[in-house]
Parts: structure tokens; sequence; C-alpha cells
């Protein structure tokens, strides 16, 4: 990962950290792991929809051997943590060991992902969540069927002035590690993004995907950046407001899902 160090400096001095990686694991691991994203339980599935949006999520990782296999044995490893930490800049990284909203997403033909910046705080775990990682693992995805990962210097749900600052398309065994910024009220500024409508073949199951979360050990949240939820256009609340409501009732990873992202 050291080698991307160069690229993930300039794009955060452009104000979207993060760095790509093509062929991140072996065709026939990335491949085996979209097996099980494709065929695990129905029932263990969560449709999200908030704002406009569609997505569906499975966190149960324990029904799926190899998935299961490579969050511990790869991605909670120490290599990992440490290959990180030089990528990044961030030091003292902690895997979340109770896979909070870790695990599979789909966006099948027409879903997408309104713009929104991301939970800061697990209080279960009293835990700032600093990375984000995403795998894509569908084969053989074109790039023209959409479900690009979009970052904005602003809400462009709510604001048409806002400027596309990246975009990453979901190539199959491509790996994206980013930074979740810290959200400023005052400026309604952050970690503005969003995943472009797919427009896929209906004979493809979507655009699937493996998340994996990152934190940074903290019994204290700065009271500068109020833990808040994944927060989207059509949602009025300021993080004061959210504050108040919620600190006392441990509710910042969400319920059902819904807030891991």
């Amino acid at each position: 990962m050291i080698n991307k160090k160069q690229e993930w400096d300039k794009n955060k001095k452009a104000g979207v950290p993060h760095a790509v990686f093509d062929n991140f694991l072996d065709e026939e691991t990335c491949l085996k792991i979209y097996e099980e994203c494709i065929s695990a339980p129905k029932g263990g599935w969560t449709v999200f929809t908030r704002a406009g949006s569609r997505m569906e999520e499975f966190n149960d990782l324990i029904s799926c051997p190899t998935a299961h296999q490579v969050t511990y044995d790869l991605m909670h490893s120490g290599e990992m943590l440490y290959d990180l930490e030089q990528l990044t800049g961030v030091v003292g990284l902690i895997p979340d060991p109770h896979l909070v909203g870790t695990g599979f997403s789909i966006f099948r033909n027409g879903s997408n992902l309104g713009c929104h910046y991301d939970f800061n705080w697990n209080d279960r775990l009293r835990l700032h969540r600093t990375l984000t990682s995403l795998l894509f693992i569908t084969p053989d995805w074109k790039d023209e069927w959409g479900g690009h990962h979009q970052v904005w210097d602003k809400n462009k749900d709510v604001d048409s002035s806002a400027k596309l600052l990246g975009s990453v398309a979901p190539t199959f065994n491509r790996f994206v590690v980013k930074e979740n910024m810290w959200y400023e009220e005052s400026q309604q500024k952050g970690d503005w993004h969003s995943v472009s409508t797919v427009n896929c073949p209906d004979d493809v199951e979507g655009r699937c995907a493996i998340r994996f979360f990152y934190y940074l050990s903290s019994s204290e949240y700065d009271p500068k950046n109020l833990p808040h939820r994944s927060t989207y256009a059509s949602m009025e609340y300021t993080h004061q407001k959210l504050y108040e409501e919620e600190v006392s009732t441990s509710h910042f990873v969400g319920e059902g899902g819904e807030e891991y992202l």
C-alpha cells in the first residue's frame, strides 16, 4: 500500500483523501466472495430506503466463510492496519470486532444512494469512525452501468452548484480506502458522497461490494464535532438536535443497518 502514498496525499490535498487498488485479492477469492454475496440467506438482507435511495445490505458474515475469513485474517490483521496507517498517516486504527456495518451491499438496476455524510461515532465501542473501505466484487462490471462512488464539495441534492470532486467506478476486485472527514456544520462542509444510479442488464445481480470500517480510540467525542447519524438532504436535524435527542440512547450506529452508511 505504501506505493499509493503519493496518490493518497495528492487526493487529500484536493479534498478527497482516498486511494484505489486494482486486483486487490486473487481473482478466485474475490469470485467466491461475490458468490457468497448473491447467495446469502434472503432473510438476512435489509432494504435501505431514504431520500430516494435504495440499497440492500447483509451483515451476517458468519454465514459466508470466505468473506468472514478475509475480514478477520486480512482486513483486521496487524499487517493491514500497519499498511493503512502508513498510507493515511492515521495512527492507532482499530477494526470493529462486532462488524457494525461491515458486510455486503447490493445496488440493483435502478438503485442509487443519495448524497450524504456518514455517521462518525460508534457509541457502543466509544470509537470515532475514521476510515471506510470498499471492495467491489461484481465480475465484468462495465463503466456505463453506473454505480460509481462519487464525492462532492457540498450536498448536490440541495445545491445545484455542487462540484464533483472525485468518482470511482466499481470495477471487479477494486479496493478503495477513504477517510471519513468531520462534518463542519457552520460551513455545511463535510464528506458528502453518493452512488450514481445503476443501469445494468436485468441478468446482472447489481453493483455488489463488501465494506469495512476502521476507528480511532477516544473515550470522549470532540464537542466541536458532535456525534451524528448518516445524514441526507431530507433530514432537517442539526447536529445539536441530534446530540440532544440521541446521546443518551447510544444510537449513533443505527437500527437495522440503516445508519451504517
